[in-house]
């Protein structure tokens, strides 16, 4: 495979705030050094947060209803699904933790909410709204997305070995199910909060019934009950 040069650049992924400057080149021509880069959909950044993605796809998911509420009439399921399958892409990696990330996402279902019941009044409730309607957080779906990927990895569904990254827990370990794992130590958030680490917290915390379930079908129905 041959790359572009012009269509390549160099990242420096580090926790130090100085460093030594390398200049990498292609076919003759010098590599751009960059701090975002877009990379199968998800803006990668050198300091590992996930702003500059999580910031983009708010607004994209912010013009998406901004169209549908000049353009459609009919209020409908496809609204949502829309705006939900640009917010959800690929979200077993970015997940946010900050507080402020989680609020500014879930802020585009609530606006979506408003759009398909009509109500827009400063005192109408939207927690009523998501309540009615049956929608169900954004936070938590993530997190059940990372649980149904955490299922794949376990039982070899994807190409991803479990026992690269996952230990089983110990005997003496306090566990409600038979495919727990040990807890990652970490030492700073980019990996504490990171999918292996913090997966395995909830993954833990299932059920046995769900955690244990013979299929991926069945795993996904147990899931469904449950609520974080």
């Amino acid at each position: 495979m041959s790359f572009h040069p012009d269509k390549c650049n160099t990242m420096h992924i580090s926790r130090s705030k100085t460093h030594s400057k390398t200049i990498y080149s292609l076919k003759g021509h010098n590599l751009e050094e960059v701090t975002t880069a877009r990379y199968l959909g998800l803006d990668i950044r050198s300091d590992l947060s996930w702003h500059t993605h999580i910031d983009r796809i708010v607004k994209k998911g912010n013009s998406m209803l901004g169209f549908s509420q000049r353009n459609l009439r009919i209020k409908n399921t496809e609204t949502k699904a829309l705006v939900r399958s640009n917010l959800e892409y690929c979200s077993s990696v970015w997940n946010p933790h900050t507080t402020s990330a989680i609020h500014k996402i879930e802020m585009v279902q609530r606006r979506a909410a408003r759009y398909t019941t009509s109500r827009y009044h400063n005192t109408s409730s939207v927690t009523d709204m998501l309540e009615k309607l049956k929608w169900e957080s954004l936070e938590s779906r993530r997190t059940k997305q990372q649980l149904t990927m955490m299922y794949k990895i376990v039982n070899n569904l994807v190409d991803i070995k479990a026992d690269t990254y996952l230990t089983p827990a110990t005997s003496q370990t306090r566990k409600r199910h038979n495919k727990s794992y040990r807890v990652i130590a970490t030492s700073t958030d980019f990996y504490k909060f990171s999918f292996f680490p913090r997966t395995i917290l909830s993954w833990n915390s299932l059920p046995a019934t769900v955690a244990e379930a013979p299929d991926l079908v069945s795993f996904r129905e147990g899931l469904s009950a449950l609520n974080f």
